[in-house]
């Protein structure tokens, strides 16, 4: 049994233009701005495809470490700017209380302008941002609205009023916030059923076909042998979380619970080099010895869950040498010429996390963050 849902990432390239900057301050500007629009008499529609999934829109928001405003497409029975709103707040992660009030189009000088008024709960929580979110989300709701209703600039209120904040006054049009556009993305093949659940990556729409096929297929033989040997012997579950994805690299956190009596946790990861299509382990981009030397010392890292101290006991008893640690620690990763891994590790924010199998009794697994970054 399989069926598709979507998990993406957006990456590289795009369009763009800039936001307008304010050039005074107070709501006499913004009044001024109104008043030279000349409403515009006619309905004017969203600007949709029609599609077998339904009407197809974009909305744009915030990538997962709020650097980029990125496109995604949504999918919707009818749209209209409440749909918008909706959308938008859901991908921003807003308070459910922010919305939108009103929505209105004019002309200024032949570019085609739309007035969106959004509620006091928007502005509140635009408000308590910093000045990176803010940029996020004031981009999004612009490029969002002018998208959909191809307009060349917006006008932006808050119940009638000029909406001001610690870092901007927004009186004036604002235009295209830059964006970027998908490159690639990571859905989930869902296998099994019953005891047996499995959420299994697989890339899609990436430019090099070979490359992406031959991940695929190591993505879905792995899970498929585990269907095969599991079934009918407890509950197996694994999901997975895309801890990096850029136009470079690719890392996936797999999480995985199987439980015949006993639940017992495990975690495995793959790391992507998708300009040469090889697995990326950890011996390839850290210094396993120096990272070895510290494990035991105390120093340079943090242990999710666990006193620093005490992990580091632990391990000195388990490996008795940083030497036999870095050992350890060489063989991380998967790997494709079919050897077993001793561990694994993933890329988050730039930082190394390390997967580390450890008793029963300590929870399986600790998942320990680097303090120096990999050399990606």
């Amino acid at each position: 049994m399989k069926r598709w849902t979507g998990y993406i990432l957006l990456i590289s390239l795009c369009v763009c233009m800039t936001s307008c900057g304010k050039k005074e301050t107070g709501s006499e500007l913004l009044t001024e701005t109104k008043e030279a629009v000349t409403p515009v008499e006619e309905t004017v529609e969203p600007a949709v495809e029609k599609t077998v999934e339904g009407m197809a829109f974009h909305i744009y928001y915030g990538d997962e470490q709020a650097e980029n405003i990125v496109q995604d497409t949504i999918y919707a029975e009818e749209v209209d700017e409440h749909t918008l709103m909706q959308e938008l707040v859901a991908a921003l992660e807003m308070d459910s209380s922010a919305g939108l009030k009103s929505v209105s189009f004019g002309m200024h000088n032949g570019d085609r302008v739309v007035i969106v008024d959004v509620n006091q709960a928007f502005a509140d929580y635009v408000s308590r941002m910093g000045a990176a979110g803010e940029y996020i989300v004031i981009g999004s709701l612009t490029n969002t609205f002018l998208d959909c209703y191809q307009c060349d600039a917006m006008l932006l209120t808050v119940e009638g009023k000029v909406m001001e904040t610690s870092h901007n006054v927004y009186e004036e049009y604002l235009e295209w916030y830059p964006y970027v556009e998908s490159l690639y993305t990571v859905e989930k093949m869902e296998l099994g059923e019953g005891d047996i659940q499995i959420s299994c990556p697989q890339i899609m729409n990436f430019s090099d076909g070979a490359l992406q096929g031959k991940w695929n297929r190591i993505f879905l033989g792995t899970e498929e042998r585990v269907l095969d040997d599991w079934e009918g012997n407890g509950t197996y579950q694994v999901t997975f979380e895309v801890k990096t994805m850029t136009a470079d690299m690719l890392s996936i956190l797999m999480n995985g619970t199987a439980d015949t009596g006993e639940v017992h946790s495990f975690q495995y990861t793959y790391n992507i080099d998708l300009n040469t299509g090889e697995s990326i382990r950890l011996r390839d981009h850290v210094d396993v010895k120096k990272v070895a030397e510290n494990l035991f010392a105390g120093t340079g890292f943090y242990v999710d869950g666990m006193d620093v101290s005490h992990f580091s006991e632990r391990l000195k008893a388990i490996y008795g040498s940083p030497e036999a640690l870095a050992r350890s620690l060489e063989g991380y990763d998967y790997s494709e010429d079919g050897s077993a891994p001793y561990g694994y590790s993933y890329i988050e924010d730039g930082k190394v996390w390390l997967c580390m199998e450890v008793p029963h009794d300590l929870g399986d697994y600790v998942k320990i963050e680097l303090d120096t970054p990999g050399e990606m």
